[in-house]
């Protein structure tokens, strides 16, 4: 198997937006019963856990391509999902408990929609797509390896998740940061997995469409803003990066956001709930087109993953994590977390051209071996170039070398993705 992780030279790494596994990809067990997703209403929330007098309302296909409001996916929201509302109202939720008892989303998703003047709307975060409305995701997810448990990394929002994928550590965070704190920058102990590959002699690159993300790493920043950068480029020059030979050995690629500073999210590619997510499906289309049709396609590994969960259903319980050993910097006594768990499952496919059509990852939620989640894709990169792990989480991560499941490269891979009409 180490043989096959040393085909691939280089890495594309699309992280997207607030989806649930359940949400994006789980009907897609209709046509693969490989797939733990569902197949039509088996699971249900009851609007409060703590009185189930009314009906429980059930998953179900959405009819939509947008939400009306952004679910709620804070740290404590979280905390309500996997196990309750407390009863008293006095603490965040339900005591921990292992399995968690994936019960809130219903009532976090209500409470929020009234709150945002659309109190009928709550039940669409347990609404989820069906193949055919993101066709170009789910082709991918089709013809390569689809991970069934794919964890975010921490029960929490956007920002401490995307450390992850570049620190395997949030240092502590567990909560979105207010703007004065994003403009004095996230430092972690051991840096990123830039800075280790830039010691190894290896190149990387973050494609943006606007402001990205990690310009909120102190020590990405003044790479973002050195107008001679190499390292940070406008998504506009990807496809003609990858046609001209010019992509280093490991890429991350943050989509556009829309106006995530205000916190509104509206006009981006990202996937995000208030966007549309065909605008997101063209992108992976993009992306997967160009690569698929360059001479980088037989030695690059493209994965795609999502940050978290966005505040939509999972019936899959997370399971105990590694801390990382670097939670202290930013760390909220409030939240009294140790970082032992990982966040609500997301979407994970890894692509490539030694990959097998219709690859599943994991079929038991409780085997060690195929649990994933953001540092695997680091730990996958280290063992690959031979670099030292930046945390326990990277460290102890299984890597993606199990989607390499091919000693030949494939030649039926679909060179064009059919995508949805744009609004």
């Amino acid at each position: 198997m180490a043989e096959r992780l040393q085909r691939i030279q280089r890495f594309v790494v699309l992280m997207l937006e607030n989806r649930s596994f359940d949400h994006l990809v789980g009907y897609l067990k209709r046509t693969n019963p490989n797939i733990v997703g569902v197949t039509g209403t088996e699971y249900s929330n009851f609007p409060d856990p703590r009185n189930q007098q009314q009906p429980p309302v059930t998953i179900s296909p959405t009819a939509q391509f947008a939400m009306p409001f952004d679910p709620p996916h804070e740290f404590c929201d979280v905390q309500k999902q996997l196990y309750g509302p407390d009863p008293t109202g006095k603490l965040c939720s339900n005591p921990r408990v292992s399995p968690a008892l994936m019960n809130g989303f219903l009532y976090c998703g209500s409470q929020t929609a009234a709150d945002d003047q659309v109190p009928t709307q709550g039940f669409r975060v347990m609404e989820g797509f069906t193949p055919d409305q993101v066709p170009c995701l789910t082709t991918l997810a089709q013809e390569f390896a689809l991970f069934n448990f794919w964890y975010s990394s921490l029960p929490g929002p956007t920002w401490p998740n995307r450390f992850f994928v570049h620190a395997a550590t949030s240092g502590g965070l567990t909560d979105s940061p207010g703007t004065e704190a994003i403009v004095a920058g996230y430092a972690f102990k051991n840096n990123t997995i830039y800075q280790t590959l830039t010691g190894a002699g290896k190149g990387w690159r973050i494609y943006h469409d606007g402001l990205p993300q990690t310009a909120g790493i102190e020590s990405l920043r003044g790479e973002y803003i050195n107008p001679f950068t190499k390292n940070f480029r406008e998504m506009s020059y990807f496809v003609q990066d990858v046609q001209a030979g010019n992509l280093p050995e490991y890429t991350f690629i943050e989509p556009r956001y829309g106006g995530f500073l205000d916190t509104d999210f509206v006009k981006g590619n990202s996937m995000h709930p208030r966007d549309d997510i065909r605008e997101g499906d063209a992108l992976v289309k993009l992306i997967y087109e160009t690569l698929r049709n360059s001479n980088y396609w037989q030695d690059t590994m493209l994965i795609i993953t999502f940050d978290e969960h966005g505040g939509f259903f999972d019936h899959v319980p997370p399971p105990a994590a590694i801390p990382t050993g670097d939670d202290e910097t930013y760390a909220n006594a409030a939240n009294d977390f140790g970082f032992d768990l990982y966040g609500v499952r997301v979407p994970g496919i890894v692509i490539s051209a030694y990959t097998q059509k219709g690859t599943v990852i994991g079929r038991d939620p409780a085997d060690p071996v195929t649990m994933f989640d953001h540092a695997s894709i680091l730990a996958t990169v280290e063992a690959r170039f031979g670099l030292p792990a930046l945390t326990a989480r990277d460290n102890a991560a299984n890597t993606l070398e199990v989607a390499l499941n091919l000693d030949t490269p494939r030649t039926d891979a679909p060179t064009q993705l059919t995508a949805l009409p744009l609004p």
